[in-house]
């Protein structure tokens, strides 16, 4: 699929961002079609996934903490169900808050090709306002 990135700035310092981009309770708040999760350890979780599609079955989805540098850098990667997704952010202190620049490479394969590929951006963007309530 691509390749998609942005910036973000947090009211927050970075080591706060940073806690809450890697909590799933925060990031399976932030998919509108997360049915559950499962926090396995601190780096690996899992959700079960309900696509928006008609007659679409339920997928388990499988996160994972590649890279843990507090606060200024981690890499996460999601996969199951057709979706593979690597995402990284790197935080720096800007002022009192945390500007933030965000990386997502994903590939979708079968059933989510087919429906979701417009959906990517929107829901980095969804994660992201789910850390700012958060916060």
């Amino acid at each position: 699929m691509g390749v998609v990135a942005g910036e973000r700035r947090f009211a927050a310092p970075p080591e706060r961002v940073f806690a809450l981009l890697t909590d799933p309770d925060v990031v399976a708040s932030a998919m509108p079609a997360v049915r559950s999760h499962s926090v396995i350890d601190a780096d690996h979780w899992h959700a079960k996934v309900k696509p928006p599609l008609p007659f679409a079955p339920s997928l388990t989805i499988r996160f994972e903490v590649l890279d843990r540098r507090p606060p200024e850098h981690a890499a996460l990667h999601a996969h199951g169900g057709g979706a593979d997704v690597t995402s990284t952010f790197d935080l720096s202190a800007d002022g009192e808050g945390t500007l933030m620049h965000w990386r997502s490479e994903i590939k979708l394969s079968g059933l989510l090709s087919r429906g979701l590929e417009g959906v990517a951006e929107r829901q980095a963007e969804l994660t992201l306002d789910a850390v700012e309530r958060a916060l």
